[in-house]
């Protein structure tokens, strides 16, 4: 009997610690669904953007993909959730099929505890059985037993009153858990109805684009003069500015030193938003045998967005380029961040500028998309932007 009560306090003690620690799981799976959520709305307002032009265009194209894989990493981490699920109804189960044969045997006990106590038929013969002693320290002790009898039926009536309120507790807790999963499972069916409808438009997307081969090439054609314009503008204007320098400077050589304690750190150039063109030399989506180069990053986003400084720093130039509209050129000592595709400037040439500062607003094109071009260079060597902002 010793040895079941130790084993009822484990019980409790378990009960009561391990939600804890499985709570920690449910929460960063619930923090990881939310931020898909917010991808998902995000990149949706995103489409119905490009969905009001007519025009089927790769900006269009490069929405859908991304919905489709954060509908992917949805699902994922609702199966993950409904794994998880399984697991603490399975734990419940088994705690509750413990506390069941806790109760039935702490009922068993005092049902013996009460025939026992029956057989002694009343409270004068525990008088009879104390005052029949031999001697005082008999009588005493006889009366110790029954103080300790009685105290041990007002124990056990409170045990089994715990163990009842427990089990009580975990057969709602069960049920609660159960209506979870049965949720999760319904997201999960609705989440891939949405999906397999996005890979449709997705497959059609892709079918209109290749009938329009000959608008794609020359849309890479003018993006191509487009970067070069760019390349040779910040090449320019870098190299300017490097000849006005006499000496060292040590408010730049400051500024240099705290951009690079900040990779990985840098704040987004945008609000909401995607990364819809990586940086380097990638395969076409679309037509095939034909790779795009990118000397920075796109970053698709919703209409009329501000676009803000990465860093703080002075405005080195601003200029305007076909094809990439205005362009904003900051300098950080030896580095130098780019914002192309703007209007509405809110800055001039010369400008000191705090980390954060709105600078400028996105330009909308014809076909409704919203792309910021954003680069990083380190004097006269284009950086990957990605590894230089904070992960979304």
């Amino acid at each position: 009997m010793l040895l079941r009560r130790f084993d009822l306090f484990l019980l409790l003690v378990l009960l009561i610690n391990s939600p804890l620690k499985s709570q920690q799981t449910r929460i960063e799976l619930e923090n990881e669904r939310q931020k898909n959520l917010i991808k998902i709305s995000e990149a949706e307002k995103i489409l119905k953007e490009t969905e009001k032009s007519k025009n089927v265009t790769t900006g269009k194209l490069n929405v859908i993909n991304k919905q489709i894989n954060n509908r992917l990493s949805l699902i994922s981490n609702l199966k993950k959730e409904m794994k998880f699920q399984n697991n603490e109804i399975l734990d419940l189960s088994g705690v509750i099929y413990s506390l069941t044969n806790d109760l039935k045997i702490l009922k068993n006990e005092y049902s013996e505890m009460i025939y026992y106590s029956y057989k002694s038929r009343s409270s004068l013969d525990k008088l009879g059985y104390v005052f029949s002693s031999n001697s005082y320290n008999q009588m005493f002790r006889r009366l110790g037993y029954i103080v300790q009898y009685t105290n041990s039926r007002k124990k056990q009536i409170q045990e089994i009153e715990i163990v009842t309120n427990e089990l009580d507790n975990q057969k709602n807790n069960l049920i609660h858990e159960k209506r979870i999963q049965n949720k999760l499972l319904s997201d999960e069916v609705t989440e891939n109805n949405k999906l397999q409808k996005l890979k449709r438009n997705q497959k059609k997307t892709i079918s209109d684009l290749g009938k329009k081969e000959r608008r794609i090439k020359k849309e890479i054609k003018e993006r191509r003069i487009s970067l070069e314009q760019l390349d040779n503008l910040i090449k320019e204007v870098i190299r300017s500015e490097r000849e006005k320098l006499s000496g060292v400077d040590l408010d730049l050589i400051k500024l240099t030193e705290s951009f690079e304690t900040n990779i990985g750190k840098l704040i987004w150039p945008v609000s909401s938003g995607f990364i819809s063109n990586k940086f380097g030399i990638h395969p076409h989506p679309v037509i095939k045998n034909v790779k795009v180069k990118n000397d920075g990053i796109d970053i698709q986003t919703s209409k009329g967005s501000k676009v803000y400084s990465v860093f703080s720093g002075k405005v080195s130039t601003v200029a305007f380029i076909p094809g990439m509209n205005n362009v904003i050129i900051i300098n950080h000592g030896d580095y130098y961040t780019l914002y192309a595709k703007l209007k509405n400037l809110l800055v001039e040439k010369g400008d000191i500028i705090t980390i954060g500062q709105n600078i400028a607003y996105i330009v909308t094109n014809s076909d409704g998309v919203s792309e910021l071009q954003f680069q990083v260079w380190k004097n006269n060597i284009k950086l990957n932007p990605e590894k230089w902002i904070m992960n979304k």
